[in-house]
Order: C-alpha cells, then sequence, then structure tokens
C-alpha cells in the first residue's frame, strides 16, 4: 500500500495542464483508495474530494468527445461513491449519504451508491420514506433489461434479495398502520404491511436461503405455521450485529431483563440474596455477551455459556474474559441433553425466538438433574394484542410479533411446564424490561423446579 501511494503522489506531482482528465481522475481516486485501505481517511477524503472538484472544474473543457467526458464524470461518481463509504465507516452519515447521492447523480446507473444511501438514510437516520426510496431506485437499476448497471453485482439475485428484504423493513418500521399509495397505480392504496410482506416474499423468490426475510414474512403475515425461528435465523441476526450487541439492547433499547431475572430468581429462596443456593453446573443458554452469566456467576461453580452466534460468543470472551468456565457455539437444546445433569438453567430473553416452547422443555427435563431449576424471561404480548387474542383466540398460545420475536401466554408456558414435570415457584411481571421504537416492552420471568420421579406433578 506504501508503493501505491508513492507512485500515484508522484504522477499527481507530475501532472501537465495537458494531461488527460480522466488520468488525473484516476490518480486521485487511486490515492484516496490506497490512503483509505492504510488507515488515514483524512488523506483519503481530501483525494476523493480533489477528484470530485477537478471534475467540476474540467468537464466543461472535454468538447466534443462525448466518450471521455462520460468516463470522466464516471470516474468522479466512482470517487463520491468511495467517499461516502469513508464518511458511512468513520460514523459521518449526513456526509455519507451526500457523497452517496452525488454519485448517483453523476452516475443514474450507479446502484450500490443508491442502495448504500438506502442504507445510510434507513439504519442511521431513520429516514424510512427516503431509504424506501432509494431501495426502489436500485432495484429499478439493476432490473432495468436496456441497459446495464454500473458495476453489476455478481450474484444479482442475491442483491436484489437483500434490496427487498431492505425495502420490506423500511415498509414495516416506517410506515406501520398506514396506507401505501400502489408504485403501478398512485390512485390506488393499500395498507403498507401488505406491501411490506410482498417484498419480504420477492425477498425469499430471489433467495430462498435469506432466513431473514422468511423470518419477517411469517412475522407480518402471522403465520401460525412458524412455530420457532430457524437457527440460521437466529445465527445470522446476531452474525451482523455483534460488536455493538450490548450498546444497542442495553444502552438504546434499554434492557433490564438479564438483572431483574437475578433479583426475581433471589425472591424465589427468600427475602435477600444470601438464601440463595449455590449450584454445580449452570448453563446460560443463549449466553450473548455475558449479561445474565455476570449476574448469576456467584451461585455457579462450573459456568458454561452457549449460543448459536460465533461472533457473539467472541464478543463474549473479549468483554468478559473468564467469565465463563466454558463458551460453546451451538444450539441449547443439544446442549442441554449433551451437558445433562444441569443443576440450574439460565435463560435470559432466548426462548423469545421460539413459539412453540415443547422441544425446549424436552430437552430441559431431559438435562435437568431432579429438583433441578431453569430461571427464564419472555416477551409478553402487548396489552391491546393480549385482549384481541383472549376475544378471536381464548386458547391462543404465542404471537410472532412484527419484530420477529414470540410473545408467550403464562398459561400456556405453565401448562408446558406441568406437562414436563416442573412446578412454578416464581412468577414475575416485567412491564418495559426493554424498548421497542419507543415503546415498553411487556415481558414476564419465571423460576421453575423440576420435580423429582416419586413426586410427579
Amino acid at each position: 500500500v506504501e508503493s501505491a501511494i508513492k507512485y500515484y503522489e508522484q504522477g499527481i506531482r507530475a501532472l501537465a495542464q495537458d494531461i488527460p482528465l480522466t488520468t488525473a481522475l484516476e490518480l486521485y481516486t487511486n490515492l484516496g483508495s490506497a490512503k483509505s485501505h492504510s488507515g488515514d481517511d483524512e488523506s483519503a477524503i481530501g483525494a476523493y474530494r480533489r477528484a470530485i472538484l477537478l471534475h467540476t472544474e474540467a468537464i466543461e473543457s472535454i468538447a466534443g468527445d462525448d466518450d471521455a467526458k462520460r468516463d470522466a464524470t464516471n470516474l468522479a461518481a466512482q470517487a463520491a461513491y468511495y467517499l461516502g463509504m469513508v464518511h458511512q465507516n468513520s460514523g459521518d452519515m449526513e456526509k455519507s449519504a451526500d457523497a452517496y447521492s452525488l454519485a448517483n447523480t453523476l452516475d443514474p446507473l450507479h446502484w450500490a451508491s443508491v442502495a448504500n444511501l438506502g442504507a445510510v438514510l434507513h439504519d442511521n437516520m431513520n429516514q424510512f420514506a427516503d431509504a424506501l426510496a432509494a431501495y426502489n431506485k436500485a432495484y429499478e437499476i439493476l432490473t432495468q433489461k436496456d441497459v446495464q448497471a454500473t458495476d453489476p453485482p455478481e450474484d444479482l439475485n442475491a442483491v436484489l434479495s437483500q434490496i427487498q428484504y431492505r425495502t420490506g423493513l423500511a415498509i414495516h418500521m416506517g410506515m406501520e398502520g398506514r396506507r401505501c399509495a400502489l408504485h403501478t397505480d398512485p390512485a390506488k392504496s393499500v395498507p403498507c404491511e401488505e406491501m411490506a410482506a410482498h417484498s419480504f416474499s420477492l425477498s425469499v423468490q430471489y433467495d430462498g436461503s435469506n432466513e431473514k426475510a422468511k423470518h419477517m414474512l411469517a412475522a407480518i403475515t402471522a403465520d401460525g405455521t412458524m412455530s420457532r425461528a430457524t437457527n440460521e435465523y437466529v445465527t445470522q441476526l446476531f452474525e451482523d450485529y455483534a460488536s455493538n450487541f450490548e450498546q444497542s439492547l442495553v444502552d438504546e433499547l434499554g434492557y433490564n431483563g438479564f438483572e431483574r431475572l437475578r433479583r426475581g430468581f433471589d425472591r424465589a429462596f427468600g427475602s435477600n440474596s444470601e438464601d440463595t443456593p449455590y449450584f454445580d453446573m449452570v448453563i446460560d443458554a443463549g449466553c450473548g455477551t455475558g449479561l445474565a452469566g455476570e449476574q448469576f456467576r456467584n451461585i455457579s461453580k462450573s459456568l458454561i455459556g452457549v449460543d448459536l452466534s460465533p461472533s457473539i460468543v467472541e464478543e463474549a470472551k473479549t468483554s468478559r474474559p473468564g467469565l465463563y468456565d466454558e463458551l460453546v457455539v451451538g444450539d441449547v437444546i443439544e446442549s442441554f441433553r449433551h451437558r445433562k445433569p444441569i443443576d440450574l438453567i439460565v435463560a435470559a430473553d432466548s426462548y423469545i425466538y421460539f413459539g412453540d416452547l415443547v422441544p425446549v422443555f424436552e430437552a430441559m427435563q431431559e438435562g435437568l438433574r431432579d429438583e433441578g431449576y431453569v430461571a427464564f424471561t419472555l416477551e409478553n404480548a402487548s396489552e391491546e394484542s393480549e385482549k384481541n387474542l383472549d376475544e378471536a383466540k381464548p386458547e391462543w398460545r404465542w404471537q410472532l410479533t412484527p419484530s420477529g420475536r414470540f410473545a408467550h401466554r403464562k398459561q400456556y408456558v405453565e401448562s408446558v411446564a406441568s406437562t414436563h414435570s416442573m412446578e412454578v415457584v416464581r412468577y414475575e411481571t416485567l412491564d418495559n424490561f426493554r424498548h421497542e421504537r419507543g415503546e415498553g416492552v411487556r415481558g414476564h420471568m419465571f423460576v421453575l423446579k423440576k420435580v423429582g420421579r416419586d413426586k410427579e406433578l
């Protein structure tokens, strides 16, 4: 990289007045990329800006050569695109959005710039309507037949699947409860959720392995046949934001379920934590970065963390070194069976990716020793949803929520526990244990005890 930087800088110093504009633009753009690759973002930004400015100053001097003018403009668009990426990576989202917009203005076929613009507006600026417009534009560029997009992706279907998935999310998150005009006939409108479902459906059609799209399609269409999130979905979900998982969950969403789970667990044994027993073998199911494990470490002789996401497990090792006696990448159901006998299972917000809890309870019944305990949190349906469900389907068990997580009815959990030789020794509501779009989420926590064979329920 250093030799490349020297080469480009020498070329720029040797620039003559009559050097082709495209050559100058290539030198500045390549210098910017080399600087960015070396970690010098400030110099990279300067080089990209110089390329864009040079194009603005000199483009009209190219007279009578439309091909040369087009090539120069496309190079300037590429410089603007790279500039947007540097700003995005450094956290300056407004400047990133401006650079991506400029890239697409210079080169209307530059699909990647407008797709990235959508992501910035969606993920970082909460401008869902503008993000939707950007996604739609990227999709149109890639699907038009008469001209080819700039630098088309090698796996077109995978990219189109991601664009449609993000389109569905933008509609779902920004326009819930509203009506949306049809793209083909703006005079007509449908519930926006129908359009979101259509986007998720298209995403799955383009790429049948897109687990996130399949999961959201089921969530948004209230597909009662979906009884759990697939391991692939959960793994992909947490792999995508492992590095800022804890900041997002605790700082941004106000999550405190892990602390309240421990306090409720202590209350199951007495008025204070001194009454809580010590456990030989403890499994932290869906351990994440160790939030719950940290709460239960002082009552655990051997604490084993299990999570599907390799990146989350690595984050746990880095952020809380030595917390766990062992960290395992794997499925919690399999771990319960392989690690028996277990004295205590802790699951803070891990079972919210299961609708049907029977497979989980079967594995816990097999893995727990007699008189062993399990402590876990679940989401509950919102008060409005609970009322509607009680009226429409009095025997409802779980609800797949718009977030893609499952909410469980208290009576259902108690029934499944009784069927699998477990008794409820403590139940508490956990109102506002996290926030979703500014609204408190209802939850509840359960402490169960496995009944010995001679004390079957």
